[in-house]
């Protein structure tokens, strides 16, 4: 009896049929949600659009300052990748603009020594080109060698004409000296020709010494020093202005 009753109430509730005012509700309430969730949507994705719009007109709007930037960037790795650069390659001219650069941060006092330094670096390039057996380079390197030599030959000059504070920069440039001559033996056995014997630069030695010969007569010296003395002039003589040099830093030392 029990499931009987069951089903004939179950038959009794299909035949119940909801108020029209209930339907209409309902299916506005389900419409309405349907709407406000596909507006939602669309109101997110057109967001989106809006911000990536304002993103791109903010790039646009600023534009040279971002391709300022990028180009500095693009400028400074140059500038690093062109420190092991040699004379022929593309790089060479960002690592002489980084050179010229560095000069407006040296004071006057250290100049000679930055001079002496750059001209180091030319040597050192000419040594990598010969090692390496990159001849196409040689001449140049040979080129910006001899510029370079003779740029620090006058810088030298000038120098010694002033009495700049030579004395106390005598050690330094003595050091940066004795460096180009060992290079530039070093070259010529390697068979470089080209390096060594510019006019510029021995006239410009034989000042230096010779400035320092007469600094060192004046003095009262022991015959030890006295006997140093004469070696230095007789290297003065001979054209080795480096070793005499090196004797006069060794004298006015001790």
């Amino acid at each position: 009896m029990i499931e009987q009753e069951l089903i004939d109430k179950i038959k009794e509730l299909k035949q119940v049929k909801p108020r029209k005012e209930w339907v209409v509700l309902t299916k506005n309430f389900i419409f309405t949600s349907s709407e406000k969730e596909e507006k939602a949507r669309d109101f997110s994705f057109i967001a989106f659009l809006k911000g990536l719009q304002k993103g791109e007109r903010f790039v646009f709007q600023h534009k040279p300052a971002f391709a300022v930037l990028t180009t500095f960037l693009v400028l400074i790795g140059l500038f690093g990748i062109s420190q092991n650069s040699v004379p022929g390659d593309f790089l060479f001219s960002f690592k002489k603009i980084s050179e010229q650069g560095q000069i407006f941060f040296v004071s006057e006092e250290n100049y000679t020594k930055y001079s002496l330094e750059t001209l180091n670096k030319r040597l050192d390039e000419l040594e990598k080109i010969v090692q390496t057996n990159q001849s196409r380079k040689l001449a140049s390197a040979l080129d910006e060698y001899q510029q370079t030599i003779s740029k620090t030959a006058e810088d030298l000059n000038k120098a010694v004409s002033k009495n700049q504070n030579q004395n106390q920069n005598l050690k330094e440039i003595v050091a940066e000296v004795k460096k180009v001559e060992d290079k530039t033996k070093l070259l010529k056995s390697l068979g470089v020709e080209g390096v060594g014997g510019d006019e510029k630069w021995d006239n410009t030695l034989s000042s230096i010494v010779q400035r320092e010969i007469e600094d060192l007569e004046e003095k009262n010296l022991t015959d030890e020093q006295k006997e140093i003395l004469n070696e230095i002039k007789v290297s003065y003589k001979e054209g080795n202005y480096s070793q005499a040099l090196e004797k006069i830093l060794f004298l006015t030392n001790n």
